[in-house]
């Protein structure tokens, strides 16, 4: 292997043990800032890393400015992502050779608005019965992080019935590169309401999305 290719391979070592560290439990509030960073850059707000706050008592994740968002995740539904980024840090120091790391190419399938609400109302269920009345202070902020899959372009916003009832101030999701607000109601962070509700707003540079 020649240098160039030693070090590139020396990076996705480090980056697969780093990416490990930051899966842990002890990151968890760290990766909740990270989310709430990504889903403000997408949808044009400015801000300072010091107003992104992690509360030490539920039900807010993030505070940051009037909102207090609550962070869920959306995965597939076996996967664990400490376990692929384990398989991934063992597949990167045994390799010796980059064509070692080829993979199959799979096509990405896309997912629509319609398809992909009913998952959201699933994935803060659970959370909407925990906080009840509570939840009308808490903007919920969905992550969507599905392999191989892309938000479909502008598809049509269906009913927010079943999200609403939860009873939510807000309701948005991040599917990267894409935000989405799915309503928010007049109580809500001026910045939230002032979105027409399922406008697609994006952050043109992924690889710096997440960075703080």
């Amino acid at each position: 292997m020649s240098k160039t290719e030693t070090e590139y391979l020396e990076n996705l070592r480090k980056h697969a043990s780093d990416t490990r560290v930051f899966l842990g439990n002890k990151a968890k509030p760290e990766r909740e800032r990270s989310v709430c960073r990504a889903f403000l850059r997408a949808i044009g707000v400015a801000f300072e890393e010091r107003e992104l706050i992690a509360p030490t008592t539920e039900p807010a994740d993030v505070s940051f400015r009037t909102a207090r968002f609550q962070i869920r995740e959306i995965l597939e539904q076996d996967r664990k992502r400490g376990d692929d980024w384990k398989e991934k840090e063992k597949k990167y120091s045994q390799a010796t050779l980059l064509d070692a790391l080829l993979e199959p190419y799979s096509p990405p399938t896309s997912v629509n608005l319609e398809m992909l609400v009913p998952e959201i109302v699933k994935a803060l269920s659970e959370k909407a019965q925990k906080y009840g009345a509570g939840c009308k202070d808490i903007d919920a902020l969905v992550y969507v992080n599905l392999q191989d899959q892309f938000l479909a372009p502008d598809s049509d916003l269906p009913k927010m019935d079943q999200l609403k009832s939860q009873g939510w101030k807000s309701v948005s999701f991040l599917f990267p590169p894409y935000a989405v607000i799915l309503f928010a109601t007049s109580i809500a962070p001026s910045f939230l309401t002032g979105v027409v509700p399922g406008q697609y707003m994006k952050w043109q540079d992924i690889d710096s999305l997440f960075e703080a």
